[in-house]
């Protein structure tokens, strides 16, 4: 039989005094809340009214933070990402939606032209209060970069004085990068930036000047060495053909190139499908004598026959984990490529506002960051580890920039302090992004426009016959010297591409730039102080008042002295071409990137031809009508994935195939 149970009720007593106090406090901290709102958004139109009027006079927009996380899987631009045709991008557009959209970049032009501000700038208040003026004219842009064009409208104090004689400050709109380059010289500021320039450019550039000294040879092997690399795996048996994604390919032959001249480390970082069969090849191809000496004892004995120390270095490498980094070499290029975006992406969210503390303590995009670090830190330790004596990595332990208490466990190389990891994964990720970027953009040009390639090929094939040089011999600096449409494509490549499409710099001091009208009458813009100027290298580079055909792959324009004439930027306004940026603070590798990427493109166009498997299908429709075919090409060109750098977005599908015979 069931019972009804009866709970006894609980009644709250009504307390005035209660209810009282409770609406009070709701009320004291609605009204604080409010006081804090309206703080906020006065310091905000009081930056606005700054940057909008007075000296500085500049058209002013605000911007607030995009998003709050971001995670590189989720976004559709990764390039290891399969490619699509172009009708299916456009079809599937509506289905997912990038969060680090190429129009971050692309749109700056067309910003500048509706805002219509001299030389085409204007301010934006980031946030709250963050004072930040775009550039996209040479004049602004080297005033703000180079220290002897900078003029202040007052006198400066101390700190503008240090600033002046110290390079420009990037600091703190470089500290997202901390976390992954630490105090290295791409972020460092002040003296310690000074030290350490001085050291890095001592130490990777020492001889690599001088044509004839052994660190340029090293130099010109390993870039005949990388190039060999991509080649051997774009054209071997297994592809047979087909369409391959060269970016990665690109990035596994520049970071092999990088790591070697940084280490002197002689390490395979070939195709690891065939590395038994290279050992095999190399143990069959030297002999030892009875001094211990190897000697060469095949007739196709080269120059790639010796590029290891020894050859039982390939034994030893490819058994010992701990010696041979490229064991596990694609999870480091997986993490750098999405570090990249990483990077970007927190330098417009909302943790870019906040102190770093709450950054690394509440964010999931920190958390994202440091599982990616890891494979780079690694990397990059190994490095430091196997840096062998008199190579550029192992010199920088004996400064005093990089070994700050001269120990004696980091000059021996059983230690590594922070200061010589935070250098290696600075220039271990330069060294191999500038040079793999680039190669992807102009390969990508060059299979568009195949009468260009065959220019180049032909080019590079003159030239080399002339220095007797016949194929698998070594390419040198002295033969692409006088390559000039290869060097121009090169250029026009990176006009188009600037691998950093934008640099960041921070005014300690009110600037003053003089601006000229096209009735000449002169005015005057002041950026005041403590602004961080951006400055659009790829804005400057495709500037439509600046050069003719601004958008158009062009490499002529270079050599050309009628179409030099036509580009403003290499007539009126010199030094508007800044792929590796400008002044002091200029890319410290510029002087090797610019020998590799000529020596590679010029081996790689001599033993390959590269296609692109849409233009195929383009030429059998459209062969006869050469201007139509032009417009296709520009409607093929890859995407950008936004990064700090950019690389194509999806990759680039290329056809490669060897290059038998030249007509």
């Amino acid at each position: 039989m069931m019972t009804n149970v009866y709970f006894p009720r609980y009644y709250i007593p009504w307390d005035p005094n209660m209810c009282y106090t409770i609406a009070s406090s709701l009320a004291v901290v609605l009204f604080l809340l409010l006081c804090l709102l309206w703080i906020l958004l006065w310091k905000r139109r009081r930056t606005r009214l700054q940057l909008s009027s007075g000296k500085c006079n500049l058209p002013t927009v605000c911007w607030m933070p995009k998003f709050l996380n971001y995670s590189p899987e989720k976004d559709d631009g990764c390039a290891a990402a399969e490619d699509i045709s172009h009708h299916d991008t456009l079809r599937n557009n509506n289905m997912s939606t990038k969060k680090l959209p190429s129009s971050n970049i692309t749109n700056i032009l067309p910003r500048m032209d509706r805002l219509g501000g001299p030389y085409g700038m204007y301010a934006t208040v980031y946030g709250i209060s963050t004072k930040v003026v775009h550039v996209a004219h040479p004049i602004p842009a080297k005033a703000v970069l180079a220290d002897d064009q900078v003029t202040s409208s007052s006198k400066p104090d101390r700190r503008s004085l240090i600033s002046e004689s110290l390079g420009a400050i990037k600091s703190p709109a470089y500290d997202h990068f901390k976390n992954f380059s630490g105090d290295g010289v791409f972020t460092a500021d002040g003296n310690i930036w000074k030290a350490k320039r001085t050291s890095v450019l001592h130490c990777l550039l020492k001889g690599c000047t001088k044509d004839d000294s052994q660190e340029s040879q090293r130099l010109e092997e390993e870039a005949n060495i990388a190039a060999d690399c991509f080649i051997s795996n774009a054209t071997s048996n297994f592809n047979n053909g087909k369409a391959l994604n060269v970016v990665p390919l690109l990035q596994r032959a520049t970071i092999g190139l990088i790591y070697r001249f940084i280490t002197h480390h002689n390490v395979d970082v070939g195709n690891q499908n065939k590395r038994n069969e290279q050992v095999g090849e190399i143990k069959n191809t030297f002999s030892e004598g009875s001094d211990g000496s190897t000697t060469c004892t095949s007739d196709t004995c080269s120059w790639r026959s010796i590029s290891l120390s020894h050859p039982t270095d390939a034994l030893k490498n490819d058994h010992d984990n701990v010696k041979n980094p490229f064991h596990d070499i694609s999870s480091y290029l997986e993490a750098i490529t999405n570090i990249r975006m990483i990077i970007l992406a927190q330098s417009r969210s909302i943790w870019f506002l906040l102190p770093r503390w709450m950054y690394r303590t509440f964010s999931s995009m920190y958390r994202e960051e440091e599982k990616q670090m890891v494979a780079i830190r690694q990397f990059a330790r190994a490095a430091c580890e196997n840096a062998q004596p008199g190579s550029p990595l192992n010199m920088l332990r004996f400064k005093a920039s990089h070994n700050p208490n001269m120990s004696r466990e980091v000059k021996e190389g059983t230690e590594i302090n922070k200061e010589l990891l935070d250098e290696a994964i600075t220039l271990l990720f330069a060294g191999q992004d500038t040079s793999a970027a680039t190669l992807s953009w102009t390969l990508h040009l060059l299979s568009l426009y195949p009468n260009i390639q065959n220019k180049v090929a032909m080019e590079v094939h003159d030239i080399l016959q002339e220095f007797n040089c016949e194929k698998g011999n070594r390419i040198s600096k002295k033969m692409i010297a006088k390559m000039p449409y290869l060097d121009a494509v090169v250029k026009e490549s990176m006009r188009l591409y600037p691998v950093a499409p934008f640099v960041v710099r921070k005014i300690p001091y009110d600037l003053t730039i003089t601006v000229v009208d096209p009735g000449n009458s002169e005015s005057s813009v002041m950026i005041p102080r403590d602004t961080f100027t951006c400055i659009w290298i790829y804005g400057l580079h495709r500037n439509p008042k600046l050069w003719h055909r601004p958008d158009d792959f062009l490499p002529e324009r270079w050599i050309d002295p009628s179409l030099q004439k036509l580009d403003d930027a290499q007539t009126k306004f010199k030094g508007t071409f800044m792929p590796f940026a400008f002044g002091p603070r200029n890319c410290v590798g510029q002087p090797l990137a610019q020998s590799i990427l000529r020596i590679m493109l010029a081996r790689i166009m001599n033993e390959c031809q590269v296609i692109d498997p849409r233009m195929m299908k383009l030429e059998k429709i459209y062969t006869k009508e050469g201007e139509e075919m032009f417009k296709y090409s520009l409607s093929l060109r890859k995407d950008m994935q936004a990064g700090f750098t950019v690389l194509p977005s999806g990759g680039v599908r290329l056809i490669i195939e060897k290059r038998d015979a030249y007509q």
